[in-house]
C-alpha cells in the first residue's frame, strides 16, 4: 500500500467512512497552535484495521491532505449546510472540504513530510491530549482571516474600570492590601478606624500604580507569552500614554494620602516599594534570578506598612511580619513558574524554574522549613501567645509536605497542588496571628495610673504653694 493510500485511510478512518476501525491513541507528536503558534506535545500512536475494502475512487482527488504544517485554522462549519473550510497560511488559501459536512465528530490531518498529526473537532476547536503535557484546556480556532488583520481598538467610560481593573492586576494589588491589613491588626497599638481606611486605600493605590508601569515596561515580552498575551495594552485597548498617567495619578494619591493622613515612616515605605517594584524587579526579570528575591522583598514591605501605620515604628513584631511575608513568596511563586517555564522561556524572562529548576525547587523547600521556626518566633518576640505556635504548626508542616513533593518529583501535579494551598497557607496564618494576637492592655493601664497621679500630684502641688 503506497503513502498516499494509507494517508487516505487514516483520514477517512477518523471521519467514519470506513465500515469498521480499531484505534489506540497513544502518540507522540509537536504541532502549531492553530491560533497564536505556540507548540503542544503529544503523544499518540494510531493502528487502523480495515476490514472491509472501499474503492478508491470514494476519495474525492479534490480533497488532498496538506504535505507540510502550514495550517493556521482549523475546521469551521456554523451550521450542518455549510462547508468545511481550512485556511493555508503559506498560500494564504482557503481550501473547501464540502463532501465532509455529514456531522464528523473529529477531523484529523495529517502530514508526511513531518510525521505529525493534526486532531480538531467539528466545531473548529484544537484537541489537545493533555494526559502528559502541562498545557490543559482547548484553545479556540480562528473564525474568519479577519481576525488575523489589524484593527483599531477604543474604550468607552462603561468600559474603563474594567481596563483599569486588568491594568492594575486587581487580584495581586487585593492580596497586598490584606496583607497591609493584617499588619495594621495584629500591631499592639490601638485600632483607629480613619488610619486603617486611609493606610489601606493608599497601599492599593500604590499598588495599582506599581503593577500599571509593569505592563507598561514590558508590553513587547507580555505579547509572547500565552499567560500574558490579553492584558489591556498588548491588545491596543489602553494606549501606553494613558496607563502612565492612570499610574501617575494613583501613585500621587497613594503617596499623598500616606504622608498627610497617616505618617513619615509608611510613606517612605510604601514609595520604596513602588521604586523596588518598577525599577528594580522588573528590569532584573530579564536579567537576573535574583529578581525573585527582590520581588520577595516588595511582598514582605506592605504588612510592615501595616504596622507602621499602627504604631508609628517598626518593632520587632512588624519584622517577624516581613519576613513571614518574605518566606512565603518562594513556595507560592516557584511553583506558580514551575507550569509557565514555557511561557517565561518565550518572553525572555529569566526565572530560576527555566535556567536553574534544580535550585528552583530546594528553593521552595527550604523557605518553607522557614516558615515553621518563624511562626515559632512570634510568641517569642511578645507578638502572639504561645497558642499561635501550635495552631501554626499542622498548616506549616503540611506546607513543608507539599514542598518535599514539589523538591523531589518536580513534576506539575506537585508544583500545582504547593501552589494551591499556599493561597490557603497565607490569609490562614494572618488569621491565627490576629486572635491570638497580645492585647498589651495591662501596659496601658500602668500608663493611664501613672498619668492620673501625676495629675493629682500637681493638683495637691498648686493648693499648698497658693
Amino acid at each position: 500500500m503506497s503513502l498516499l493510500q494509507a494517508t487516505r485511510q487514516r483520514f477517512l478512518c477518523r471521519h467514519g467512512m470506513l465500515n469498521q476501525c480499531h484505534k489506540r491513541m497513544t502518540l507522540k507528536t509537536s504541532c502549531k497552535n492553530l491560533s497564536n503558534s505556540s507548540r503542544y506535545k503529544w503523544e499518540k500512536k494510531a493502528n487502523c484495521r480495515q476490514e472491509n475494502n472501499v474503492p478508491e475512487s470514494s476519495t474525492s482527488p479534490n480533497h488532498k491532505i496538506p504535505d507540510n504544517n502550514t495550517i493556521q485554522s482549523s475546521a469551521v462549519s456554523s451550521q450542518d449546510t455549510e462547508p468545511l473550510t481550512l485556511f493555508m497560511k503559506n498560500s494564504q488559501k482557503v481550501v473547501s472540504l464540502q463532501n465532509y459536512t455529514n456531522k464528523p465528530t473529529s477531523f484529523t490531518l495529517f502530514f508526511p513530510k513531518t510525521k505529525e498529526v493534526v486532531s480538531v473537532d467539528f466545531k473548529g476547536r484544537h484537541v489537545v491530549d493533555n494526559q502528559d503535557t502541562d498545557v490543559v484546556g482547548e484553545t479556540p480556532a480562528l473564525q474568519s482571516i479577519d481576525e488575523l488583520m489589524w484593527q483599531k481598538q477604543g474604550w468607552t467610560f462603561k468600559q474603563l474600570p474594567s481596563y483599569y481593573m486588568k491594568l492594575s492586576k486587581i487580584r495581586l494589588t487585593g492580596l497586598v492590601v490584606i496583607t497591609a491589613m493584617a499588619g495594621y491588626m495584629v500591631a499592639p497599638g490601638p485600632f483607629d478606624l480613619q488610619m486603617f481606611t486611609l493606610v489601606t486605600m493608599a497601599t492599593g493605590l500604590l499598588s495599582c500604580a506599581a503593577n500599571s508601569i509593569n505592563q507598561f515596561l514590558e508590553v513587547p515580552f507580555d505579547s509572547q507569552m500565552n499567560r500574558t498575551k490579553n492584558r489591556v495594552l498588548v491588545k491596543g485597548q489602553l494606549t501606553p500614554m494613558h496607563a502612565m498617567g492612570f499610574a501617575m495619578v494613583t501613585a500621587t494619591l497613594g503617596g499623598s494620602i500616606l504622608y498627610t493622613g497617616v505618617n513619615t515612616l509608611t510613606c517612605g515605605l510604601g514609595l520604596l516599594n513602588l521604586y523596588l517594584y518598577t525599577m528594580a524587579y522588573t528590569p532584573m526579570k530579564r536579567s537576573s534570578i535574583a529578581n525573585t528575591w527582590v520581588g520577595s522583598l516588595v511582598g514582605a514591605i506592605p504588612p510592615m506598612m501595616g504596622w507602621a501605620a499602627c504604631t508609628g515604628s517598626l518593632e520587632p513584631g512588624a519584622w517577624l511580619l516581613g519576613a513571614i511575608l518574605f518566606c512565603w513568596q518562594f513556595p507560592h511563586f516557584n511553583a506558580l513558574s514551575w507550569n509557565l517555564r514555557g511561557d517565561y522561556s518565550r518572553g525572555g524572562y529569566c526565572m530560576s524554574s527555566v535556567t536553574h529548576p534544580a535550585m528552583c525547587k530546594r528553593v521552595a523547600l527550604r523557605h518553607c522549613l522557614y516558615l515553621v521556626g518563624l511562626c515559632s518566633m512570634a510568641p517569642v518576640l511578645d507578638v502572639t501567645t504561645w497558642t499561635f505556635a501550635v495552631d501554626a504548626l499542622p498548616v506549616n508542616l503540611y506546607l513543608t509536605y507539599l514542598g518535599w513533593n514539589f523538591y523531589s518529583k518536580g513534576d506539575s501535579s506537585s508544583s500545582r497542588k504547593l501552589f494551591r494551598f499556599s493561597l490557603v497557607h497565607l490569609p490562614v496564618i494572618l488569621l491565627f496571628m490576629l486572635i491570638t494576637k497580645k492585647t498589651h492592655s495591662s501596659g496601658l493601664i500602668a500608663d493611664d495610673h501613672s498619668d492620673h497621679t501625676t495629675d493629682q500630684t500637681d493638683i495637691v502641688k498648686h493648693k499648698i504653694l497658693h
